[in-house]
């Protein structure tokens, strides 16, 4: 039948049974009680479950590096401005003329300033070798009022201090810029978002044309005057994989504004809402899913703040919006990264908070985007918020870093830095703590586990036992080898959990955990307290997808045992023969969500039981 895929049956007057756990992969938050293990697990801290299926290691700790103080800084930005493929970061202070960036040394470790000559009043940048000789340029929004639009800046020599600008447009009020071959004619373009006139709230955005290695652009107008709200970012991709880039806007609202790049290089615009008191300020294009097409990510700027991503279905009108969490605070931006190097993107949040010592950068694994299973990480804990953060692979280990700047009302304090997300593994407390796992009454036997400890890092376990599983109780002493559980655990408990520790005292390695093993003696079936007497017993009501029964019998006796559904469709013909004297265990799996009934004859006696699967 199709309700009945497994069945499994013990019989023995003392039933010798264990509980592994060798794989962690399925994350926590499964509290119990359980039946088995599987890869589930209640909770952790400072804990990789997911790097490596069928093995626990040590997390990765964050490093905090500070880049430079700058008292009147307005903003910070990474980029690539050094021809050596490490990002860099620009920095815009508020009484300079000139604004200055800094390179840094391989590995971020050491950061040395070049000036920018000629750059009063840049509200963004944006960089890339925009006139096709090899080294870094500068695209920038300038604000100035002598001299306001965009611009490009010509890299002059090596260093990067001497630069001369050229103007691509004139425009009242230049705001955000982003760059890419957008023709696909091989050099760069640029878009821009800009106002006309008294109003910089109704936000017109264009893109330029790169004609001859920067020395002529030509204008085109993607929406003129017409956006309700501010654009306040700007990403570009290929979302409806046609062929050509699109582009995805941020702006004061609870909306996204994107403009499909249709035919003769005309646009049709697609709002994608989200009802929210919040605006979208960042939006990302990224590929959350891994089907190859890009989604989108944001947060709302709001208390709460929602963390979204939109999948995308290829139709522009229709994304299917996904709330990853909703935190209490201010939460902004959130930026796609892969933090953990699992190959899929992950998703950071800064939370700002006016309470000191409560800031935060958050982070979320992308465990199944699909079903939108994801899990909470806190990478560190601030004094200070940052103004804002970037996410960028600082130090070139294929791994995701943040950037950030901060602006405090003493000015002496502004500064930019960034922090290392893997900078080696915690030398903090980090434990993993199993599901409750329902194991009848017994005599407890040994625990073992297999790890790789090199010198100086060590696991460990505790564990605990209860009858109640809502009151474990507390953990037992530390278990630093393999033995007996017996000076540990109450006899005849019918719960039990183990807390893993691992450590270490040297950053650069890490202890492996691969498997733990609990054994013990079933000692009686729940219910069945007397063995001259014939029972039978539900052991775990409600249970989820499997139920197990528990059948005592005084003498060998023929028996059958079947389950009905409240219809009173039999779902399966579990048990039909001569049984032995003893305590016997079966269990059924593979049942559907709903109510049902378990009937045994015998001998001359009946006995019905009544039991409920639940969704898991």
């Amino acid at each position: 039948m199709r309700y009945l895929t497994v069945l499994l049956l013990i019989s023995a007057i003392a039933f010798c049974n264990n509980g592994v756990q060798d794989d962690w992969s399925g994350g926590p938050g499964v509290p119990g009680p359980v039946s088995d293990w599987g890869n589930d697990f209640s909770s952790s801290i400072l804990i990789n479950w997911s790097y490596q299926v069928g093995s626990l290691f040590l997390d990765q700790m964050a490093s905090y590096n500070q880049i430079k103080n700058v008292s009147d800084l307005l903003w910070a930005k990474p980029c690539l401005l050094d021809n050596d493929e490490y990002p860099d970061v620009f920095v815009r202070s508020n009484s300079s003329q000139n604004a200055v960036w800094y390179v840094q040394g391989t590995g971020g470790t050491q950061w040395y300033m070049r000036a920018v000559s000629e750059t009063d009043k840049i509200e963004d940048i944006t960089t890339g070798d925009i006139d096709g000789d090899g080294d870094y340029d500068i695209f920038a929004s300038v604000g100035n009022y002598s001299s306001k639009g965009f611009f490009w800046y010509e890299r002059l020599n090596t260093l990067g201090t001497q630069w001369e600008a050229h103007l691509i447009d004139s425009e009242d009020y230049p705001d955000r810029v982003y760059s890419l071959d957008f023709d696909g004619d091989g050099d760069l373009d640029l878009i821009g978002s800009h106002s006309h006139g008294s109003s910089a709230y109704h936000t017109s955005l264009s893109w330029w044309e790169n004609q001859g290695n920067g020395e002529n652009w030509i204008a085109h107008v993607i929406t003129e005057n017409t956006m309700e709200t501010e654009i306040t970012s700007i990403d570009a991709a290929d979302f409806d994989n046609d062929g050509d880039f699109d582009i995805a806007c941020g702006s004061y609202s609870s909306e996204i504004y994107l403009f499909e790049n249709s035919v003769s290089d005309s646009w049709i615009f697609h709002g994608v809402e989200f009802e929210s008191d919040g605006n979208l300020l960042e939006v990302s294009f990224a590929d959350i899913d891994g089907d190859n097409l890009p989604d989108l990510v944001t947060s709302t700027l709001s208390n709460p703040t929602d963390v979204l991503w939109f999948r995308n279905t290829t139709t522009p009108d229709n994304w299917l919006v996904n709330e990853i969490t909703t935190i209490s605070g201010y939460a902004y931006p959130a930026m796609p990264g892969d933090v953990d190097d699992d190959g899929d993107l992950d998703v950071i949040v800064q939370m700002n908070s006016l309470v000191p010592g409560e800031s935060s950068l958050l982070w979320w694994e992308n465990v199944d985007s699909v079903s939108n299973n994801w899990i909470y990480h806190q990478i560190l804990s601030e004094e200070d918020s940052p103004w804002f953060t970037f996410a960028e692979d600082v130090n070139q280990d294929g791994k995701c870093d943040i950037v950030s700047f901060y602006r405090y009302s003493n000015p002496s304090a502004n500064k930019v830095a960034w922090w290392n997300l893997n900078s080696g593994y915690t030398t903090g407390v980090a434990q993993l703590e199993s599901s409750i796992l329902y194991v009848y009454d017994v005599d407890w036997g040994s625990i073992d586990w297999n790890a790789a400890t090199p010198d100086g890092t060590s696991v460990s376990f505790e564990v605990r036992s209860s009858d109640n599983p809502e009151d474990m109780g507390d953990w037992s002493g530390v278990i630093s080898s393999p033995g007996s559980l017996v000076p540990y655990l109450v006899s005849n408990d019918s719960y039990i959990q183990y807390r893993a520790t691992l450590s270490t005292t040297d950053s650069t390695i890490t202890p492996i955990l691969n498997n733990v093993v609990l054994t013990w003696t079933t000692t009686g079936i729940e219910g069945s307290e007397n063995s001259d007497e014939i029972s039978l017993s539900v052991l775990q009501n409600p249970s989820a997808g499997s139920i197990r029964f528990g059948v005592n019998l005084p003498s060998q006796l023929n028996v059958t045992l079947t389950v009905y559904d409240t219809a009173g469709r039999i779902v399966g013909d579990v048990l039909n023969g001569d049984y032995q004297a003893g305590n016997t265990v079966i269990q059924l799996d593979m049942l559907q969500p709903g109510n049902y009934f378990c009937r045994m004859q015998a001998g001359e006696q009946t006995f019905t039981e009544q039991f409920t699967i639940i969704r898991d």
